[in-house]
């Protein structure tokens, strides 16, 4: 095939049309894994096939998800108790061989924010009272069982496994204690209302399409103009025997002697390839708009300074500070719930979850050093301030006073102190007066 042919044939296998146009097909392509599953459910199982679809095949999406894992759980995670029987059930349940939870972090994290949802199962030791962690995924919930007189009272699960339908118990349903494992539910993004949660990349998704067609159609026009017409103009009683001559394209590197009367004029498509440009970076806003993240943070500097940058880095760390908050709740209540499973057959000693809501505590990495430091530099100014107030008010011990200074400094330190933390301070430094 000479290359003008292979041009035409590849101009028509891009069905273009006489303009270049990005066609996403939004319809329902899915099947019913169940004849008796809700529509509901059906959406939702279809929804995180596609966001886990994107994920495998889109770089996009998938630096999205890595970025707010690298954020969220950063270097690690560390899971600490004041008190040593609880220390201990941490670390027992933290590094046990079935669990290693500092190995599954990024794993939670990642189908946390890519599906909406994590649906994980804790299995109880009858020998130890000790826990195994797994997990399930969002594609095999086929229904939510909640309370009659509270729809947000998660007591049930049903998981279609194959053909066959299993049912989990929630910790709050009454018979939990008497099955050897229960199911926690955790959900981001939920609309008020929903029992799902909805994915990070559930925006994103036909924008991610449109733009991978844009840039296919791109590369195939691209390559397309490389195929290129020679038109040669010979004197008309020449013309039979040149083209007879030149029935076969001379090949790249030929020499050919001519004569002043033949002249050989390359001709090659015009595709505006320059035109695409705004369409690209219109559709790649609309990608960033709904992923959180400013362009630089996937690799496009072109147009930002460090003054748009540092304005653009405040709504997306709050956006992830927020993710990390949620990601500390759902691992201390995984520990809470492993602990009480325990306790019910008396494996530890009994906390209650309000206690042991205060006796475990989860850190992780900081998320902007720039906070950090303007909460110090706070936190040094207040102490002068309070201290030159202390030393001008007549009577100074005053206990009501010293509270507030003391909580509002370790607060402007970045500290979380509770009540009874702060109780225990002033009375240590009490005694020691």
């Amino acid at each position: 095939m000479t290359p003008w042919r292979e041009f035409i044939s590849a101009l028509r296998s891009l069905r273009l049309g006489g303009k270049l146009s990005a066609e996403v097909n939004e319809q329902r392509g899915w099947e019913r894994f169940s004849s008796s599953t809700p529509p509901q459910w059906q959406n939702a199982a279809e929804a995180y096939q596609d966001a886990l679809e994107a994920w495998r095949k889109n770089p996009l999406a998938w630096r999205f998800i890595a970025i707010t894992t690298d954020y969220v759980v950063g270097e690690g995670v560390s899971v600490t108790s004041h008190q040593p029987a609880v220390q201990t059930f941490i670390e027992r349940f933290w590094n046990h061989p079935r669990n290693r939870l500092d190995m599954r972090l990024e794993a939670m994290c990642d189908e946390l924010s890519r599906a909406g949802d994590l649906f994980a199962l804790l299995f109880r030791n009858p020998q130890d009272g000790l826990s195994y962690l797994r997990f399930v995924t969002k594609d095999r919930i086929q229904r939510i069982l909640t309370a009659e007189n509270d729809w947000e009272s998660e007591i049930g699960y049903v998981e279609m496994n194959g053909v066959q339908e299993r049912h989990w118990h929630s910790p709050i349903h009454p018979q939990a204690n008497a099955h050897d494992a229960v199911m926690l539910h955790y959900a981001i993004n939920r609309p008020l209302g929903c029992l799902m949660g909805e994915s990070d990349l559930a925006a994103m998704i036909p924008w991610l399409q449109r733009y991978a067609r844009l840039l296919e159609d791109r590369v195939r026009l691209n390559w397309a103009m490389r195929a290129f017409l020679w038109i040669v103009t010979v004197p008309s009683q020449r013309v039979a025997a040149k083209a007879e001559q030149y029935r076969s394209a001379p090949e790249a590197g030929s020499i050919i002697v001519k004569d002043e009367n033949e002249t050989w004029q390359p001709v090659t498509p015009n595709l505006n390839a320059f035109d695409a440009g705004a369409d690209l970076k219109a559709v790649r806003q609309m990608i960033d708009a709904a992923s959180h993240y400013p362009p630089h943070w996937r690799g496009e500097p072109q147009g930002i300074n460090l003054a748009t940058a540092t304005a653009m880095q405040a709504p997306t760390e709050k956006h992830l500070q927020r993710r990390q908050r949620y990601f500390h709740f759902l691992l201390k209540d995984l520990l809470i719930q492993a602990y009480l499973r325990a306790a019910q057959i008396g494996k530890v000693p009994y906390y209650s979850a309000e206690a042991l809501q205060n006796l475990i505590e989860v850190n992780g990495a900081e998320l902007s050093l720039k906070d950090n430091e303007r909460l110090a530099n706070a936190a040094v100014q207040l102490a002068r301030a309070f201290n030159l107030l202390g030393s001008t008010l007549p009577n100074l011990p005053s206990a009501n006073l010293r509270r507030a200074m003391l909580r509002q400094v370790l607060s402007f330190g970045g500290v979380a102190v509770s009540q009874s933390m702060i109780e225990q301070i002033l009375a240590e430094l009490e005694a020691k007066e």
